[in-house]
């Protein structure tokens, strides 16, 4: 059974008035399902979606991990992150969960949903992507 190892921290003297922040989570995860996608996608630029096809995680309690990581370091090139309704369609208009600024990534766990659409603001910055579906 293949393993993926995750180690989050976060720390600050200064974030907040009276209290330091120190947080560290660490995890092994099982991904063991029908689907893992790992790829690059270089976006087509702004007003234009472009789809990450999951197919569809509509089986009861399908779940798996999304990691999405915006890899431009230009400045406004930030990558709006929403979901599909339905395998191969288009996400609404404005139905967005997550803007990704350069540089910047996102490690979910998700269920239930379609694919994935990303839209960038402005250039064609590349996205990171893996989604591994539990067993």
């Amino acid at each position: 059974m293949a393993t993926v190892n995750v180690t989050l921290s976060l720390g600050s003297t200064d974030l907040f008035a009276k209290q330091t922040l120190s947080f560290t989570e660490t995890d092994v995860l099982s991904p063991a399902g029908d689907q893992q996608l790992i790829g690059r996608i270089k976006t087509t630029g702004s007003g234009t979606k472009d789809n990450i096809a999951t197919k569809a995680l509509d089986g009861t309690d399908d779940r798996a991990y999304l990691f999405l990581h915006n890899t431009s370091s230009a400045t406004n090139e930030y990558v709006k992150v929403s979901l599909c309704a339905s395998h191969g369609s288009d996400s609404a208009s404005g139905d967005w969960f997550s803007v990704l600024d350069p540089g910047e990534f996102l490690f979910i766990p998700i269920s239930d949903m379609q694919d994935v659409d990303l839209e960038a603001n402005t250039g064609n910055p590349v996205v990171e992507y893996i989604l591994m579906e539990k067993a």
